[in-house]
This record gives C-alpha cells, structure tokens and sequence, in this order.
C-alpha cells in the first residue's frame, strides 16, 4: 500500500467564519473539516503567520510549518513541505478551502494509487478536476522546477508527466469555501450533472 502523507496548505482567510458558517456556529470550522478528513494519515500543514495558530490548534498532531511570507506559492510552499517528508512518500496536496469534500472520495484516490504507477494523480467530478493532488516521490523531484500558481493546472497541463484522473461524484474536490464564486460554480455543477453529489462536512 502506498504511503501517503497530506500537505495541508492553508492561508489566513480559511480562519475566517464567513456568513454561511455564522448560521451553525456550534459547527466545525474549515481547518477542523480538513483535520477530520485527514486524521489517519501523517500530515504537515504550511500556514501563512496568520493562521499558524489555528493549524496548529486544529491539527495538533501535524508537522506545522511556517510560509515565509504571505505571497509564497503554492508550489513553493509545497516544495516547502516535501522536505520534511521522508523521500518514499506520496504526498496528497489539500488546500485548506477544499474541506467539503467527502472522506471517502480520499479512500478511492488512495485505492487507486496502490494500482497505478502514474507520477501524478487527482480526482475529477462532472469533467472537472480537483484536490487533492497526489504527487509521486519521482514527481515531488520536480517542484522546484514546477512554475507559480495553481499546482493543479501545471501538473494536468504537463504533457511530460503521467497522470491519473480518479472519477467521483464529489463537488467538494472544487468546491472553495468562502467564495461566492466557488459556491456559485458548485450549484451550477451539480444542476448540469444530476448524479453529482454535495461534498460533507463528515465525508
């Protein structure tokens, strides 16, 4: 079975309660959501300073490490974290925003890394990918290498690296939390395709 260890990427806004979560107070906040999805795995979580405090608090069995400063990349804030993590490993890529997502979407990518010798691999939902992204030890090689901006995109647009796309039904792979736009796509989704399914909060 492959060994797999989540690098949880999280920014100061998924510390803020937005309009939707100031209706259940009593629930879970995001990084709590994505602590939950991720609780049976090794995890280091780089944090912007901001919400270093509330990764920690919220994933305290995590490796927290600090972002240089506010603007670093994603996929230098994920190089960032792949050298804390043994070299055999397969990392999981989980922005913090995407905590709707179901834990069981988690298990079917894992099942299907244990089958694949692809570099890279993602779930995809209604013709549409998304995180987390699952990045081989021979992938992690190439992050300082890899160009700024969303990790998804470069990986699923490099014609040199092997990719598997793991089908599911689950709009919290795309879902992000506190956008209106995010929203705004994910019901536009789930009306285009009927057999899709909200992401939950307990997976």
């Amino acid at each position: 079975m492959a060994e797999v260890v989540y690098v949880v990427l999280v920014d100061g806004k998924t510390t803020r309660v937005i309009p939707q979560e100031r209706q259940a107070p009593e629930g879970p906040g995001a990084l709590e959501r994505v602590g939950k999805l991720v609780e049976d795995h090794a995890v280091t979580v780089v944090a912007e300073h901001s919400a270093h405090a509330a990764a920690s608090t919220a994933m305290p069995w995590a490796n927290v490490l600090l972002a240089a400063h506010p603007l670093i990349g994603m996929a230098a804030a994920v190089a960032l974290a792949s050298r804390e993590i043994g070299p055999s490993a397969t990392i999981g890529v989980l922005p913090s925003d995407r905590s709707r997502m179901r834990k069981d979407t988690l298990d079917r990518c894992e099942r299907a890394l244990d089958t694949s010798s692809c570099d890279v691999a993602y779930p995809t939902a209604g013709g549409q990918a998304g995180y987390p992204v699952y990045l081989s030890p021979e992938a992690r090689a190439r992050l300082d290498k890899m160009p700024e901006g969303d990790l998804l995109s470069a990986v699923r647009d490099d014609e040199s690296i092997s990719k598997l796309a793991v089908e599911c039904r689950d709009v919290g792979i795309y879902l992000e939390l506190g956008t209106p736009e995010g929203r705004r796509d994910a019901e536009r989704r789930l009306a285009e395709h009927p057999s899709l399914e909200r992401g939950s909060p307990s997976g």
